[in-house]
């Protein structure tokens, strides 16, 4: 519930939103704002205005030759056309029912730990454009998802823009979860590339460190609670790595 929510917003300019996310308590609003009830219970009370950012920020993708723009607004949904491998990590992440209303400017804000399509944002190369910081001054995903949601609440963001998408990369999720159906306790996903030279695979985690981290011989995790320890993740991990990477190989082998 947003106890003390008691206004809504409709900027008619990106320079009115962004005064107006200065303002306290104040929460933008990409689409259906489907982060909004998984805010903290003690920020929830805080919240006291929404600022709708919907009519302003872009609802598309597009991609030219190598550069993959995909805006704020758009929804997960929406998404999925921008090729089979992005659908399937979509799928992975998240049920068809909110695939319809989280936006990707929802999920930039929320930042949650074990989020494979953070990952998945992380292994492509994006970087977050917001009316702040043009694509001169983009945030990489690292940087980004290391930000307090205090600083992340305060910017307007227009999407992001993968500058050397390139489509012989293929990726692929995989993650160890307790139902297919929930978040994975630890995950990853693996990417490969179709063509030569060969640069080799790779795979971004989630659920060993605080974020989103390229996999290296002998991560250790540093998270522990209550779907597992610290133990788990860490021997997990190369397990995540080693099944992603080798789905990716296969779909780079397929063409």
């Amino acid at each position: 519930m947003l106890h003390h929510l008691h206004t809504i917003y409709h900027p008619t300019s990106l320079q009115e939103a962004h005064s107006r996310l200065q303002e306290r308590g104040s929460y933008p609003l990409y689409g259906y704002g489907a982060y909004l009830p998984r805010l903290p219970y003690g920020i929830r009370r805080e919240l006291e205005t929404i600022v709708d950012l919907s009519a302003l920020t872009p609802h598309r993708w597009q991609l030219n030759e190598r550069r993959l723009e995909v805006g704020s607004a758009i929804t997960a949904a929406h998404a999925r056309s921008i090729s089979p491998d992005v659908a399937a990590v979509i799928d992975a992440e998240l049920p068809r029912t909110l695939q319809n209303t989280l936006t990707l400017g929802d999920l930039l804000m929320e930042c949650p730990q074990d989020s494979l399509l953070l990952a998945m944002l992380q292994g492509i190369g994006a970087r977050v454009i917001t009316v702040e910081h043009d694509e001169n001054a983009a945030i990489d995903m690292p940087r980004w998802c290391a930000m307090s949601l205090e600083e992340r609440r305060r910017l307007a963001i227009l999407g992001v823009i993968a500058s050397d998408y390139a489509a012989n990369w293929r990726f692929a999720p995989y993650k160890i979860s307790r139902t297919p159906s929930d978040a994975p306790i630890v995950g990853a996903v693996g990417f490969a590339f179709h063509g030569e030279p060969d640069p080799g695979a790779f795979s971004i985690l989630v659920g060993v460190l605080e974020h989103p981290v390229r996999y290296y011989d002998g991560i250790r995790s540093t998270r522990h609670d209550y779907k597992g320890s610290a133990e788990y993740r860490t021997a997990m991990a190369p397990v995540a790595h080693e099944e992603s990477t080798q789905r990716a190989r296969q779909l780079a082998h397929n063409g």
